[in-house]
């Protein structure tokens, strides 16, 4: 299951000094105004799988996301840290899976998961697909999150149906 969410970019911290200095003591903080900035996220599916048919698995949702701004940045959320969870039942266990955002021109593909980014991390300079208040259409920019499955993390694993739900935030660069 995915879900959805905007939001602004983090802001960084103000750097303050450790400890005190000789003379003086030097600091620094941003200053940021969003003027406007609106973005709309839309067109996520869910991804299901069925292994009975062996082998690595993938699948994929499209992820467009209309803006008045030109770029963005992805914040990809995983429930259970990017692991497929055992629901209700005797099953038990954890299937670990990866997430590619990318976009077909241009961006450099941005990876969560085991050993990649963590849950929660920001990445990426991706082109909106279409400007606010224009159609609900995804552009030739063709945004999509890819889920990848090893078939070496499911094999084994007791019978029944696991889940996680990842938590997409796009936002203004």
């Amino acid at each position: 299951m995915l879900s959805s969410g905007l939001a602004f970019p983090e802001i960084k911290a103000a750097e303050n000094p450790t400890g005190p200095t000789a003379d003086s003591s030097t600091g620094k903080f941003d200053i940021v105004l969003r003027n406007n900035v609106q973005m709309q996220l839309f067109g996520l599916e869910d991804v299901t799988f069925n292994a009975a048919s062996g082998g690595d698995l993938k699948g994929s949702t499209p992820s467009c996301v209309n803006s008045n701004v030109e770029r963005y940045q992805v914040s990809l959320e995983s429930s259970n840290d990017f692991a497929l969870m055992a629901g209700s039942g005797t099953t038990t266990g954890n299937i670990p899976y990866l997430l590619t955002y990318s976009q077909e021109l241009g961006a450099k593909d941005q990876v969560w998961g085991a050993g990649h980014l963590g849950s929660g991390a920001t990445a990426g300079d991706f082109q909106r697909d279409g400007p606010i208040l224009t159609d609900l259409i995804c552009s030739v920019v063709d945004s999509k999150i890819t889920v990848d499955i090893k078939e070496v993390n499911y094999t084994g694993k007791p019978e029944g149906v696991y889940t996680d739900t990842v938590t997409v935030v796009v936002s203004s660069i």
